[in-house]
């Protein structure tokens, strides 16, 4: 009896610990995140649940009690269930654990993951149970079919923008272009991402300490998120593209710059025609003021000869042909008419240099060559003065412009020159061309004659009839006529004189200066 309740003791006792082990096994899967199930094999394809955890549950919305006791068919919707019927099999013939992907639709909604099932074999070796493991990826799935979704647009934006999309790394200070840097300036990218120096090698030298340097004091000293700057950029074949460059800069949150996402934008058209519409609107303006005082000048000096020689010829019809009176009216009369013949022909002049500039196309001119030509007519001139002209222009110095311009605006100062020269010394003239590095002109007309005080001249120098020396001829419209054909070849002239000491003109011309006029 002894040995008996021993027995039963003994095997209450071990059936206690099997369900106490059973309870803790059923406690620890439920703590697992992964989907756990077994199934019983019982024949071939058929597969009965005898165990599920929370995690099946909450991710296929299926309860566990009635899973429990139930066949895979009447669990596992199609067309998974033909998958899973395949996998099972495979487990099974092979005794090795089979791991596949598999998308079911549940409850839930459409889960996504990744199952294995492990073969458990009997005393005989046979599979009798099957473990399986789900691990649910349908949240990564989403994650990376909205990422691939992401990066087909962004690909498609890049494709689409004619801007240069690029990412500068910071930490790596490299940059990735997209397609739009090959297009836009036509360097081609042997290697993607480029060294961040290799970008700004090709800033132009003149912008490089405001936009490199800028760029990056924003990104490393700043906490800005924002960077923008216009500046130019060197083409593949040396031309220089004006650019205007934004940047959104990403930091971490200690504020440090991981990364900046920007696009380099073409903005050369852009810039050329607001540079025209400039030109044209100083253009327009300048020739507004000049017809302004041409209108009022010229009718001023008409009307004085021309009340003159009416009043002249109204007295004649009256006095004695034999008179005193009458001799000097008609000489009277004769100067007011040669004035207001000069008046006319300085209104033909004015009228032609208009009609000129209508039709202004450039030309190549060598400048010392026309120099020369317009010095012939002066010659006799220059050396019945004693005066001397010193010529330093160089033979094969060639400039965009009109040669009538240039022979004009040389014969005009070099006249200017020998008319106003000083008494007290020998006249020197000196004219000398020099071309900037920037591909432009300066020219400069020196001479050491009479002057005369700039500063009480003010802006007027370059007005009609504007006159400087008393008791010499000149009509006052030769200055005029030198600014006229300047600023119509795109160039600026300014003068500096002092009285005794002698006057210095000096026209600069732009790189391509003709090139930005709207003609």
């Amino acid at each position: 009896m002894s040995d008996s309740a021993d027995s039963s003791g003994g095997a209450a006792a071990a059936i206690a610990a099997l369900v106490e082990r059973e309870h803790q096994l059923s406690v620890l899967f439920d703590a697992i995140a992964d989907v756990t199930f077994v199934l019983n094999v019982e024949a071939v394809d058929r597969y009965r649940f005898v165990f599920a955890n929370k995690a099946f549950e909450k991710t296929t919305g299926l309860p566990v009690a009635q899973v429990l006791g139930r066949y895979v068919e009447e669990v596992i919707p199609e067309p998974s269930l033909s998958l899973v019927l395949t996998k099972y099999r495979e487990a099974i013939e092979t005794m090795q654990r089979v791991v596949w992907q598999e998308v079911s639709d549940y409850p839930t909604g459409q889960v996504t993951g990744e199952v294995s099932v492990t073969p458990v074999p009997d005393e005989h070796g046979h599979c009798c149970q099957l473990v399986g493991v789900v691990h649910d990826l349908t949240k990564e799935k989403k994650v990376e079919a909205a990422l691939r979704l992401s990066n087909e647009r962004f690909a498609y934006a890049l494709k689409a923008t004619t801007d240069a999309i690029y990412d500068w790394n910071t930490g790596r200070d490299t940059l990735y272009w997209g397609e739009g840097f090959e297009d836009l300036f036509g360097h081609q990218l042997t290697e993607n991402p480029t060294p961040f120096s290799k970008w700004a090698d090709y800033v132009h030298p003149a912008d490089s300490p405001r936009v490199v340097a800028g760029l990056r004091h924003a990104a490393f000293e700043t906490t800005n998120l924002f960077w923008q700057e216009e500046y130019r950029f060197q083409r593949s074949d040396g031309s220089w593209a004006e650019v205007f460059d934004r940047g959104y800069l990403l930091r971490e949150a200690s504020g440090q710059a991981v990364r900046m996402i920007g696009a380099m934008q073409d903005i050369t058209p852009r810039k050329q025609s607001e540079r025209q519409q400039r030109l044209l609107a100083e253009k327009l303006i300048g020739q507004n003021a000049d017809l302004q005082q041409f209108t009022y000048i010229v009718s001023h000096n008409l009307r004085a000869p021309l009340a003159n020689a009416l009043g002249f010829s109204d007295l004649l019809a009256r006095v004695d042909k034999q008179s005193a009176v009458f001799d000097t009216s008609l000489h009277n009369l004769r100067t007011s008419l040669q004035l207001l013949d000069e008046v006319l022909a300085d209104v033909n002049d004015i009228l032609s240099v208009r009609d000129e500039q209508a039709g202004y196309r450039p030309e190549p001119v060598p400048l010392a060559a026309v120099c020369r030509q317009a010095l012939l007519s002066l010659q006799d001139a220059l050396q019945n003065a004693g005066g001397q002209l010193q010529l330093q222009i160089a033979p094969e110095l060639h400039v965009a412009g009109s040669r009538a311009y240039f022979h004009s605006i040389f014969h005009n100062l070099i006249s200017n020159a020998i008319k106003y020269r000083a008494d007290a010394r020998p006249l020197r003239i000196a004219i000398v061309a020099t071309a900037t590095p920037a591909g432009g002109l300066t020219i400069v007309v020196r001479d050491n004659g009479s002057g005369f005080d700039r500063k009480l001249a003010g802006d007027n120098v370059f007005q009609l009839y504007r006159r400087f020396h008393a008791g010499q001829t000149g009509r006052g419209i030769g200055l005029y006529l030198v600014r006229a054909h300047v600023e119509t070849m795109g160039g600026q002239v300014v003068v500096e004189s002092r009285p005794n000491e002698g006057t210095e003109f000096t026209l600069y011309f732009r790189p391509h200066a003709d090139e930005n006029l709207p003609h």
